[in-house]
């Protein structure tokens, strides 16, 4: 991971969102120091969140980049049962899981599911940032945020996956 790649896309980030805020917000809004702060908060926003994106791409992509998941055992997980004290209904569960599996052969890449916790932590904090500075025009200042986050996102993780896997 280049540190001057981050650097530049994070300003890329920055201007554009910000541009784009103020533009989002200009259709509903003349006073300019509402436009600059929504593009502030927007742009900032966008920049630092760059690099948060990235890292955690590669954190995904470690955790589950070179796997494949089977569809159908992607659950959550019990705890409160020892091996001493299984529990019925888990083992059930999990042999229905197995059969399952057999008949259906469905599997994802795990570079798939690599963008998707991050792009959800974005999302989310996105949304939470721009609602606290009282943006004007809420979802078409973000939506194309969390659009090109996925984009970005799903780019990296096949590019990254391409380069562990040529």
């Amino acid at each position: 991971m280049s540190a001057f790649r981050l650097v530049v896309s994070g300003l890329v980030a920055f201007f554009f969102y910000a541009a784009w805020a103020w533009y989002a917000n200009s259709l509903l809004v003349d006073d300019p120091q509402v436009l600059f702060k929504a593009a502030l908060v927007q742009g900032g926003y966008s920049g630092a969140m760059t690099f948060l994106f990235t890292a955690m791409l590669e954190l995904f992509f470690k955790k589950f980049g070179a796997n494949s998941f089977c569809l159908a055992f992607i659950t959550p997980r019990w705890s409160s049962h020892t091996e001493q004290n299984p529990c019925a209904t888990k083992a059930t569960f999990v042999e229905a899981l197995k059969k399952f599996a057999k008949k259906t052969h469905k599997e994802v890449a795990g570079k798939f599911l690599v963008p998707l916790p991050a792009m959800l932590i974005q999302a989310i904090l996105v949304f939470a940032i721009n609602i606290a500075f009282q943006t004007p025009n809420l979802i078409l200042t973000v939506l194309p945020s969390i659009f090109f986050s996925g984009v970005y996102g799903y780019f990296y993780s096949l590019s990254i996956s391409k380069k562990v896997n040529p």
